[in-house]
């Protein structure tokens, strides 16, 4: 080779100390010759559609052409021959265009350089391995094809391409002759509330893909439509106990007045309530007064009481025929958006002497109801066994009030344990006015145990900070909050007429006496985030957190703004 005779030709010269010397070596390595091409390099394939796919390589030096060859469904094997050979490529065609390829579709390409004429000279191959996109035939289900326990799927293929199976979840089936005619097929055999992917295949090539999710459990349901009279449904006589009412999307108004108020309606058995579908929640327009010993549970609703003829609390439990001592099922409200008005006492009340096994809120919007008269969740004269609120927002809520009161009726309740109050993983915004001489938990009935963790607080400043009852949970678990504009709720403040029992913060810090003799610990664990900027992205309502902020790090507040 030319290489080696140069090398030679400069080694001896060295060696005889001759005046001849090698020329540039820049020059030399531009007029090398190898006895074959190299293979082209910087092989790559981009922008990958359905049917196209880019091939891009670095032109190679000596090659006057270029053979490309493709192998569908194959993963850089090159078993067999190739679906399609394409000669006589050059330099002009790179980038390359491959057309007419099959879709959701592995395939293996490789390229040689050519030198006409001089067969010696073919390079090896240099080879790319991509995946074609597949095709979306499928169309979005429309609610009313969406059920508890089927869908029903329908498509629209391109001219020259058909359907052979369909896929939901862990049910895989080929398709009817009548089903491909028609172009829509119902899957039957999913689980209620479920998300799902429905796939479309055609001899197992993907052909479509669309996400949804199955409404609320409708087996024994009582299906109510817009137009119904949802008061006079849940009020019937004959509704049994267990009743599920399931509501289409629309507006229910409860006992509207001659004014165009809303009212209340009241619930006398354990009842459920469900919106069909989450994407199209029903809107319910009132209140609810639950009595002697009912259960009630709402999920996947908008329940508005802007409107409300009556100031009364949202949920107001009542004793009409049953006796004093009575147990209330669960209060269970899930994914549920609440909006109340200004002038409302509040959300939850209990102002008779009975229990309530559990009164819980989960994944809820609740906002607008500034407590004028009442607390936001207010117990008097009974015992909630437990208090929820979890993964949840609260916004414009409570200014004039506490946010949660449970007075002290434990005389009338010997041997009962005391409520067990959890807050974890909410959002806190505007809750609570500044001024004013109330508390963020206001907690008096004897053995009140209380968790406070994980959530974000912002704006709520309450004067009295958690709270300035010694009866309050001394030892309260604290873990994970983080807390923005909330001065009393994370530093103590021993003026006499507002010191408070405990605040957030390392308990280690602070073990004094105010001058009114109250004792002022931090009851923290040392986990307290005290913010110096607002956590938030946008602005209320929207709680987005900032993703370079203290709280989203450590994951502060309802799950939904942590995106």
């Amino acid at each position: 080779m030319k290489l080696y005779k140069i090398a030679s030709f400069c080694m001896v010269g060295l060696l005889t100390v001759s005046a001849v010397s090698c020329s540039d070596p820049d020059d030399e390595v531009k007029s090398l010759t190898f006895g074959r091409n190299f293979a082209p390099l910087g092989t790559d394939a981009s922008g990958v559609k359905e049917t196209t796919a880019v091939i891009e390589w670095n032109p190679s030096v000596g090659a006057t052409s270029y053979t490309l060859e493709t192998f569908p469904d194959d993963s850089l094997t090159f078993a067999g021959s190739p679906e399609r050979t394409i000669t006589g490529l050059t330099n002009d065609d790179i980038p390359y265009t491959l057309t007419g390829l099959q879709f959701d579709t592995k395939y293996s390409v490789r390229i040689q350089a050519i030198t006409d004429g001089d067969e010696a000279r073919t390079s090896t191959w240099a080879s790319v391995y991509f995946r074609t996109s597949p095709k979306q035939f499928l169309k979005n289900p429309k609610p009313a094809q969406i059920a508890d326990r089927n869908v029903t799927l329908t498509w629209e293929v391109e001219e020259g391409y058909s359907v052979t199976s369909v896929a939901v979840g862990d049910i895989k089936r080929d398709l009817t002759p009548e089903e491909i005619e028609a172009c829509e097929a119902t899957i039957d055999g999913l689980q209620p509330e479920t998300d799902y992917t429905a796939y479309l295949y055609y001899n197992g090539k993907q052909c479509g893909n669309r996400n949804f999710t199955t409404t609320a459990d409708l087996n024994g349901a009582i299906i109510i439509h817009p137009g119904d009279d949802l008061k006079k449904a849940l009020e019937a006589e004959d509704v049994q106990s267990g009743a599920i009412f399931a509501l289409y999307g629309g507006t229910y108004e409860l006992n509207v007045n001659e004014d165009g108020q809303t009212g209340a309606v009241k619930i006398y058995k354990n009842v459920t309530i469900k919106g069909i579908y989450p994407t199209d929640q029903p809107v319910i327009k009132g209140r609810f007064e639950v009595y002697d010993g009912a259960a009630l549970s709402i999920s996947q609703a908008v329940i508005d009481g802007t409107s409300n003829a009556s100031a009364d609390q949202m949920f107001n439990y009542k004793l009409d025929e049953a006796a004093a001592g009575t147990t209330f099922g669960p209060l269970d409200v899930q994914s549920c958006t609440i909006v109340g008005q200004e002038t409302g006492k509040g959300l939850f009340y209990l102002n008779v002497q009975a229990i309530v096994e559990s009164v819980t809120f989960n994944n809820c919007i609740i906002s607008g109801i500034q407590c004028s008269g009442g607390d936001f969740i207010d117990s008097r004269a009974g015992l909630p066994r437990q208090i929820n609120l979890t993964n949840s927002t609260f916004y414009d809520v409570a200014g004039d009030r506490d946010f949660i009161r449970v007075d002290d009726a434990s005389s009338k309740f010997e041997g009962q344990n005391g409520p067990q109050i959890t807050v974890d993983h909410c959002t806190l915004y505007n809750v609570g006015a500044h001024t004013a001489n109330y508390r963020l938990l206001y907690a008096r009935f004897a053995g009140n145990k209380i968790t406070f963790t994980n959530n974000l607080v912002v704006g709520t400043d309450y004067k009295r900070g958690f709270t300035n009852q010694t009866s309050t949970d001394a030892n309260p678990t604290l873990n994970n909050n983080a807390y923005f504009e909330c001065k009393n709720l994370t530093e103590p403040d021993t003026s006499a007429d507002n010191s408070i029992a405990w605040f957030d913060t390392d308990s280690s810090q602070y073990d004094i006496e105010s001058e009114a003799g109250t004792k002022v610990r931090g009851k923290g664990n040392g986990s307290a985030i005290k913010l110096t900027s607002s956590p938030f992205a946008g602005s209320a309502p929207d709680f987005t957190l900032n993703p370079d902020g203290d709280a989203y790090k450590a994951g502060c507040g309802d799950p939904r703004w942590i995106q």
